[in-house]
């Protein structure tokens, strides 16, 4: 699907998506070695999240990999390990009070990861409503009363609708003086040329001085295949464009990482098989005015 996402309609492929990331996730809470224990996302994934996995790209060849499907297994493991300690690193310092959530999609962090206590404000989980209310429905019906660790805040909000803001969305709940930590996981790719710039616009204009932001994009710049696709392209985040954009929003301290390099690796790699991709990318930075 990722190979063919650009002729999807975009609330069926975030759902779908959705789904799919649950279950990888599930799929990883079952090994022995596993990053994360995450108890929700079996029920979560529903009845399509194993048959989007092992489908998920078939024959794609965007990214110039052999045994995809395996790879995005893993990479979803190692992305989710990569959240959660940088979460659980800065809740640790006491300097956050609320975590934004954008494309929050089955996330279930705010439910498994004690660190989360930190954020006394509210965790705000922002997605597309049919996002959000199947999220709430599988809780309701499958789920024994899962308690968060923090106040649980979920916000419908359509990223790609030019004429809503996060700033406004995000209600009067959410603190606008305070600095906040963002996350920003498996959502920018899929927003076009347009929509990848208003996210990073949109989330500075909610973000105090000293909120943090975790991003995870696609840049593409070392593939062939992506840098000869101008639609693929569009959808990247180069780590050029990133960092002019966010710096020039008031970030600072941008450090990126991508999937095979010592940060964000975790002893998952497959070394044998590929070399570090930057289409698998991290950033994380702080916003300095």
């Amino acid at each position: 699907m990722l190979c063919d996402f650009l002729g999807w309609e975009m609330e069926n492929f975030t759902n779908d998506s959705a789904m799919m990331i649950a279950y990888e996730r599930a799929l990883e809470s079952s090994r022995s070695d596993a990053l994360f224990q995450d108890p929700l996302a079996d029920a979560l994934a529903g009845s399509k999240g194993k048959t989007l996995s092992d489908s998920f790209g078939a024959g794609c060849t965007i990214f110039e990999l052999p045994d995809w499907t395996d790879f995005h297994k893993t990479w979803t493991a190692v992305r989710t390990k990569f959240i959660d300690d940088h979460i659980s690193n800065f809740a640790s310092t006491g300097s956050f009070q609320q975590l934004v959530n954008l494309g929050a999609g089955m996330d279930t962090r705010a439910y498994r990861l004690e660190c989360y206590k930190a954020f006394t404000v509210g965790s705000f989980e922002v997605d597309m409503e049919v996002i959000n209310e199947n999220k709430e429905k599988v809780f309701k019906d499958f789920l024994a009363d899962p308690s968060p660790h923090c106040s649980v805040v979920k916000i419908s909000l359509d990223f790609l609708d030019s004429e809503k803001r996060l700033s406004t969305a995000l209600g009067s709940k959410f603190d606008m003086a305070k600095p906040s930590v963002f996350v920003s996981e498996g959502l920018i790719m899929y927003l076009g040329a347009e929509g990848k710039l208003k996210l990073l616009r949109d989330t500075s204009a909610a973000a105090a001085k000293g909120s943090v932001l975790i991003l995870q994009f696609m840049d593409g710049s070392d593939s062939a295949a992506a840098k000869a696709n101008p639609a693929i392209l569009a959808n990247a985040l180069t780590m050029e464009e990133a960092t002019s954009t966010l710096t020039e929003l008031g970030w600072g301290n941008l450090e990126f990482s991508k999937f095979g390099d010592e940060k964000l690796n975790f002893g998952r790699f497959p070394t044998d098989k590929f070399q570090p991709s930057s289409s698998f990318s991290f950033l994380v930075c702080k916003k300095l005015e």
